[in-house]
């Protein structure tokens, strides 16, 4: 029986293409990428990593260095679930979510691909296998660009095979944002879905007057219009029924996305991987969702949800966030006409340039 033999972890801050601006994060001109790779003491290695914040992957990266190296190190890799459930427990005191489900997460996707890597088998179909093929939206990050811009970042996403656009809400007025979703609506073609994130803008009134004003543009959802944890304030905006809600990317915890689905505050659950936890309470999510009859969207981290995705039969749409990381890796997942398509290689098939990487370490 194989056991885990090393474990290294390592923290790059890797700029953005251009800087791009969102409600609840303000301006952002690079973000931080916490990697974990585990080594069985055959030699196989897993790859995972996790995304956040720029200046917030040194306390993700440290817990991984710490109490998770101590609960991991000579432990039989295949045991999963037990040692997320240890890992959690040794931790617990110090937070339930935040930087300690940021940091599971890197260590989760790499023990998952070390499986999948030495059961030579991609991990959508270690995790279940749905279906391969995963319909797939652009998630643009626009609300600093000009109307001009946010048009033309519009089209581009059309052009390079996307059939779904989202674009960010939350300029000072209401009315201005309400502008902006007509001349992109009229922008792209007819045949073209649209979705907005408003990344927690609004009061619970503003919010209702906004649902109000966005109605007319047949969007497929609107993405946390509210603080993500007014349970009761989504319940009311998803009682009007008037445009999808869509949240979850802030949810750390399997209780949490309970306790929202029990009172009936979401259309569309939206959990991420890197947020909360990893694969493992990922599928969770998923699994819950489609007990309330639900659909589940994925938040960002494309390379790595394709797999949760394609594994889930009530997959819905698989978020792409275009934030330069492709460039490091040698086989980057694409889009062609709306959807992606998850790989056949073995776990989760993401091979990192290391080389190229390293050079991102920040001092």
């Amino acid at each position: 029986m194989p056991t885990v033999d090393r474990i290294e972890i390592d923290l790059f801050r890797v700029p953005l293409p251009v800087p791009m601006e969102a409600s609840a994060a303000g301006v952002m001109r690079a973000f931080d990428m916490v990697a974990a790779r585990i080594t069985d003491s055959d030699g196989v290695t897993g790859v995972g990593y996790t995304v956040c914040h720029e200046g917030q992957g040194p306390a993700i990266a440290a817990i991984c260095n710490g109490p998770f190296r101590a609960v991991l190190q000579g432990q039989d890799p295949d045991r999963i679930e037990g040692l997320w459930r240890q890992m959690y427990k040794a931790v617990h005191y110090a937070g339930r979510g935040g930087p300690v489900t940021f940091a599971l997460a890197a260590v989760d996707v790499a023990l998952w691909d070390l499986k999948g890597n030495r059961l030579g088998t991609p991990l959508w179909r270690l995790l279940g296998g749905a279906n391969p093929k995963v319909r797939a939206y652009a998630g643009n990050i626009d609300l600093n660009f000009p109307v001009d811009k946010l048009l033309a970042g519009g089209l581009a996403s059309v052009e390079a095979g996307f059939r779904s656009v989202k674009m960010r809400l939350g300029r000072p007025t209401l009315r201005e944002d309400i502008q902006r979703v007509a001349a992109m609506r009229e922008h792209l073609p007819d045949e073209i879905e649209l979705m907005a994130d408003a990344n927690e803008a609004w009061r619970v009134h503003e919010a209702v007057r906004a649902l109000h004003e966005l109605r007319p543009f047949g969007m497929i959802w609107l993405e946390e219009p509210i603080s993500p944890d007014d349970t009761a304030g989504y319940v009311h905006l998803r009682q009007l029924g008037l445009v999808p809600i869509a949240l979850g990317e802030n949810h750390h915890t399997l209780p949490e996305f309970a306790a929202l689905f029990s009172a009936g505050g979401v259309d569309m659950p939206q959990p991420d991987l890197t947020t909360c936890g990893g694969i493992t309470p990922f599928i969770k999510v998923a699994r819950m969702a489609e007990a309330f009859n639900l659909p589940v969207l994925s938040h960002g981290a494309h390379d790595l949800h394709i797999h949760c995705m394609a594994a889930a039969p009530n997959a819905a749409y698989l978020e792409w966030h275009a934030f330069g990381l492709d460039q490091f890796m040698s086989d980057p997942l694409k889009v062609s006409n709306g959807y992606a398509t998850a790989p056949e290689r073995p776990g989760h098939g993401v091979a990192f340039d290391w080389d190229r990487l390293k050079a991102l370490r920040p001092d």
